[in-house]
């Protein structure tokens, strides 16, 4: 039997990824606040698209990217570099974004 060969990013790229898909994220956002400031409901005025990327963007960022990340960045030279972190950072803001927008409304009541 021949084990198949596996597919490997550079590790610059994945940083990359995630700090584009951050844009993406705030972008959607952004999108979804504006289509739904006179929406009583909240959710019926935003583009499919906009809450598809909303939902899909920040989990594949965590659970897809950042393994892929540290893994690769382990097998090869072993320390995360600063365009790590900032890819790092970036890409699991949304997260920190949603959680400052939680305890704000939180503390308001």
């Amino acid at each position: 039997m021949t084990s198949s060969k596996q597919f490997r990013v550079s590790p610059t790229v994945l940083p990359s990824a995630m700090i584009a898909l951050s844009a993406l994220w705030f972008i959607s956002a952004w999108v979804f606040d504006v289509a739904n400031r006179n929406s009583k409901d909240g959710v019926f005025g935003a583009p499919i698209w906009a809450l598809g990327v909303l939902v899909l963007i920040p989990f594949s960022t965590l659970i897809i990217l950042t393994p892929c990340l540290l893994r690769a960045r382990w097998e090869g030279e072993g320390r995360l570099r600063l365009f790590d972190y900032c890819g790092l950072v970036l890409g699991l803001s949304p997260f920190a974004f949603v959680l400052i927008l939680i305890v704000l409304n939180l503390a308001s009541r």
